[in-house]
């Protein structure tokens, strides 16, 4: 069932909403379900955020209808993350119920979720699309995730601590403490059957996502004009061509102190890394934004500071001033607008090597510092390896 792009960013939330459940019937349906969970796909260009929400919500429903795939694995987690909408949270919860086999790899990641997001649950219900709760139909993200806990079973034992002194404190429903109780006991349950010990996600705690193999030539990026936090203009081969450099993305305005803000605030500690090893002026890092004609050179100046980012000739807060959608394009980011405002997006960092290529990618998962600098460091090494050839 081809979709065409200029069909899904004129299509009804009702049209949508069909499509997804076609999708869901069709046997061999889950990979353009997706596909369609990419933040860049037309089908999100022009909606607002809470549209967004509900559209992917239904999708991740969808794929909870089936046996989630290693494909569609990543976007779960990733909501689980960094996700705080509860719609979204819950209907990743509940779509990660539908993965083959309980694997204890998926435990931290439901417990940052409920960490993030029972101070502010709400009723949901999944009983049809756009639906709002009522007494009968709804659930929350709360009860979707210790729903799924209780799936993992004994493999949900690093979780034991804190369900057990939440379980302790006074106030609770009589309902949360039943899903607790019985959450609870999923987990003290005996070991049966094989352990899951392995599959689902790889070792670490980011996922290289693009590697050598896959380079884009950055030509077509060469001249895209930039401006750093101090006004100075200069294009994207001058500053990333002639040493490896560490990019992430971000905008000001983002809401979610999960992503931008977080990815930003890590930057910085890469940075102080960087420092430590004496790399600071053979490596460069770069933070630019989405949103280019709102982060101005002294908005971008002073979110860097309140997060301790060195801002130097080697270390750069950035905005397109032209060839955004060069930029877009060449890091194939994913990210999505209705008109200049962003209404969705991933965490996204890239290491480049001399040349302005990109050699990894990390996306969609947080990040480990230590983890970024090693790939920096590899990079640079392959490139030194090159030029002594």
């Amino acid at each position: 069932m081809a979709i065409a792009g200029n069909a899904t960013h004129a299509m009804s939330e009702d049209a949508f909403a069909g499509l997804v459940d076609r999708l869901a019937a069709d046997p061999a349906g889950s990979v353009q379900l997706t596909d369609l969970l990419r933040e860049e796909h037309p089908l999100y260009g022009g909606r607002g955020a809470a549209t967004v929400v509900r559209m992917r919500g239904w999708i991740l429903l969808a794929l909870a209808r089936a046996s989630l795939s290693d494909q569609a694995l990543i976007f779960v987690l990733e909501e689980l993350d960094t996700g705080l909408d509860p719609y979204l949270v819950a209907a990743a919860a509940r779509a990660l119920r539908s993965h083959t086999q309980p694997n204890e790899r998926f435990a931290p990641f439901l417990a940052r979720a409920l960490d993030q997001v029972r101070y502010h649950d709400e009723p949901i219900s999944f009983a049809s699309y756009g639906e709002y709760a009522t007494s009968s139909s709804g659930t929350s993200a709360v009860a979707e995730l210790l729903a799924t806990l209780a799936w993992l079973g004994p493999n949900a034992q690093m979780v034991l601590p804190a369900l057990t002194r939440w379980r302790a404190e006074q106030g609770l429903s009589r309902k949360l403490r039943l899903d607790l109780d019985r959450t609870l006991q999923a987990i003290r349950a005996p070991a049966t059957g094989v352990p899951s010990c392995c599959g689902g996600l790889p070792d670490g705690k980011t996922i290289p996502s693009r590697t050598a193999a896959a380079r884009s030539d950055p030509k077509s990026i060469d001249a895209v004009v930039l401006q750093d936090q101090d006004g100075k203009l200069l294009t994207f081969s001058e500053f990333f061509r002639g040493c490896p450099s560490i990019v992430v993305f971000f905008y000001t305005r983002c809401d979610n102190p999960m992503k931008c803000s977080l990815s930003v605030t890590k930057l910085a500690r890469i940075q102080a890394l960087l420092g430590a090893q004496g790399l600071s002026e053979r490596l460069r890092t770069a933070a630019i934004t989405y949103d280019p004609e709102f982060d101005r050179p002294e908005r971008l100046r002073v979110y860097g500071k309140d997060r301790a980012v060195r801002m130097d000739e080697n270390h750069r807060m950035l905005r397109a001033v032209e060839g955004h959608e060069a930029l877009r394009d060449y890091f194939e980011l994913g990210v999505n607008y209705v008109e200049s405002l962003v209404n969705r997006h991933r965490i996204e960092l890239y290491v480049l090597d001399g040349a302005g290529q990109v050699a990894v990618s990390f996306e969609r998962l947080h990040w480990d510092e230590e983890q970024i600098v090693a790939a920096a460091v590899a990079t640079l090494n392959e490139q030194g390896s090159r030029a002594q050839a």
